[in-house]
C-alpha cells in the first residue's frame, strides 16, 4: 500500500501544491500594478504629457516686441537725442497657419498616448511572460519534489528485494543514480524560478530582495474567439496601428502648412515719439509683411511643399506595412495557440494517463518479479519526461495568448464571442 500511495502523490495535479500556499500572486493584481509603477511605462507618461503641453505653444502667437530707441546723439551723449522712440511690435502669422499648427500639435499629443498605449502592451506582454515562466519553474519544482519522493521509494523497494536476492545490487545503484538526477535539476529549477522572479520585480519596480510569492494558473484552457474576431479586434485596437494612421493624417496637414507657406505673414508695430528740441510728441503706426513668393526664395517654399507630398506617401507605405505585419502576427499566434491547446487536451485526456497507467504496472510487475528495474525506470522518465512536457505546453499556451493581446492591443480577447463589438 505505501508504493500505491506514493503512486497517488505522484500523479496528483501539480497545481494543488501551489493553490494551497497563502502567498499567491494574482495576475491581474500584479498588471494593475504594473501601470501604475513600471519606470518605462512612467517615461512614456511624462513623454506624452509634455507632448500635451506642447498644443497651446503652437497655436500661440509669437512673442510680442518692445524696443526702445534714442537716436542722432551727439558723442553719445543722453540728453542730447534729437528723437526718442519707444515701439510695441508683433507678428501675425497668415489666418489658418495657427490653427494649422495646433492641429499638428495635437496629432502629436496622440502620437504620444498611442506610443504610450503599445508601450503598456509590450511591458504587459513581458510581465504576463515572466509570471508563466515563475508559474512553470514552481510546478516544475512540486513536480521535481513528487519524482524524488517516488524515487526514495524506489529504492526502499529495490533494497527490500536486494536484501532477500530478488534484485541485483545495480537495481539500487541506478535508484541513487536518478535521485542525483533529479538533484540537479532542482538546482536548474531553481535558478529558473530566481531569473522568473526578478524578471517580475524589475517589471514591477518593486525592491531586488522581494521574494514575490506563489504563482497560480488556471486549470482551465480558455481559448474561445475565431481568427476573424481576433483580426478585427486588432485592426480596432491596435495602438501601433492607430499611431501610423494618424501620420498619415499628419502628414497632409503638414503638406497643407507648407502650401500656407506660399502666403505672408504680417508684422504691425505702434511707435511712440518724442523731439527734445521741438517738444514733440506723437505716435507713428508701422506695417511689415513677409514675401514668400519673391522668386529668390520661392524654391524653398517648393521644396517644402515636395517634401510634405512625399511624406504622406511613405506614411501610408508604413500604415499598409504594419497591418500587415500586425495581422500576419495575430494569424501565426493565433494557430500557434490553436495547435498547443489542441496538443495539451492530448496530454491531459490520453497520454499523461496512459503512462500514469504504465508506472503503475510496472511497478506492480517489478514488485513480483516480473520485470526487471531497467523497464521500471523507463516508464517512470517516460511519465517524468511528459509531465514536464506537459507543464512546458501550458507555460507556451498561456506565453502566447500574452503576445496575442500584446499584438491584438485589447487585453479583453476571452470577453468576446463570435460577434464584432
Amino acid at each position: 500500500m505505501k508504493y500505491l500511495f506514493a503512486l497517488l502523490l505522484f500523479v496528483v495535479p501539480v497545481q494543488l501544491f501551489a493553490q494551497v500556499a497563502s502567498d499567491t500572486l494574482d495576475l491581474n493584481d500584479l498588471v494593475l500594478e504594473a501601470l501604475r509603477n513600471n519606470p518605462e511605462l512612467k517615461a512614456f507618461e511624462y513623454n506624452r504629457d509634455a507632448m500635451e503641453a506642447r498644443v497651446p505653444q503652437a497655436g500661440s502667437l509669437d512673442d510680442p516686441e518692445l524696443q526702445y530707441m534714442r537716436e542722432e546723439m551727439l558723442g553719445f551723449k543722453w540728453g542730447e537725442a534729437m528723437y526718442s522712440r519707444i515701439e510695441l511690435m508683433q507678428m501675425f502669422r497668415f489666418p489658418g497657419k495657427l490653427s494649422t499648427q495646433s492641429e499638428i500639435a495635437e496629432i502629436g499629443a496622440e502620437h504620444a498616448h498611442h506610443e504610450h498605449m503599445e508601450k503598456a502592451n509590450e511591458v504587459l506582454m513581458k510581465l504576463r511572460s515572466a509570471y508563466f515562466e515563475l508559474w512553470f519553474a514552481q510546478q516544475s519544482i512540486a513536480l521535481n519534489r513528487e519524482n524524488a519522493r517516488l524515487l526514495q521509494q524506489f529504492v526502499k523497494t529495490t533494497l527490500t528485494r536486494y536484501g532477500v536476492g530478488e534484485a541485483p545490487q545495480q537495481d539500487a545503484l541506478k535508484s541513487y543514480v536518478e535521485m542525483a538526477k533529479v538533484d540537479n535539476q532542482l538546482v536548474t529549477l531553481r535558478q529558473q524560478e530566481l531569473s522568473a522572479k526578478a524578471m517580475l520585480v524589475a517589471l514591477l519596480n518593486r525592491p531586488s530582495n522581494d521574494t514575490l510569492g506563489v504563482a497560480v494558473v488556471s486549470n482551465d484552457i480558455v481559448f474561445t474567439p475565431t481568427l476573424d474576431t481576433v483580426q478585427y479586434l486588432a485592426l480596432r485596437y491596435r495602438p501601433m496601428l492607430w499611431h501610423d494612421s494618424l501620420s498619415v493624417e499628419e502628414s497632409e496637414k503638414m503638406l497643407s502648412l507648407a502650401k500656407k507657406e506660399y502666403l505672408p505673414d504680417f508684422k504691425l508695430g505702434l511707435q511712440y515719439v518724442t523731439v527734445p528740441t521741438s517738444d514733440f510728441k506723437g505716435w507713428s503706426v508701422s506695417a511689415r509683411i513677409t514675401l514668400p513668393f519673391a522668386p529668390w526664395t520661392l524654391g524653398k517654399a517648393n521644396a517644402r511643399v515636395e517634401e510634405a507630398t512625399i511624406s504622406i506617401g511613405k506614411s501610408k507605405e508604413t500604415l499598409n506595412n504594419s497591418r500587415n505585419m500586425v495581422l500576419s502576427s495575430v494569424r501565426d499566434l493565433y494557430f500557434k495557440a490553436q495547435s498547443t491547446k489542441k496538443q495539451l487536451e492530448n496530454y491531459t485526456t490520453v497520454i499523461v494517463p496512459q503512462s500514469q497507467q504504465a508506472l503503475r504496472a510496472s511497478m506492480m510487475a517489478y514488485q513480483t518479479g516480473k520485470t526487471d528495474f531497467l523497464m521500471l525506470i523507463d516508464s517512470y522518465r517516460t511519465l517524468v519526461e511528459l509531465s514536464m512536457e506537459k507543464l512546458m505546453l501550458r507555460m507556451q499556451f498561456e506565453q502566447t495568448i500574452a503576445e496575442m493581446k500584446r499584438a491584438v492591443g485589447y487585453s479583453g480577447i476571452f470577453e468576446t464571442r463570435n460577434e464584432r463589438n
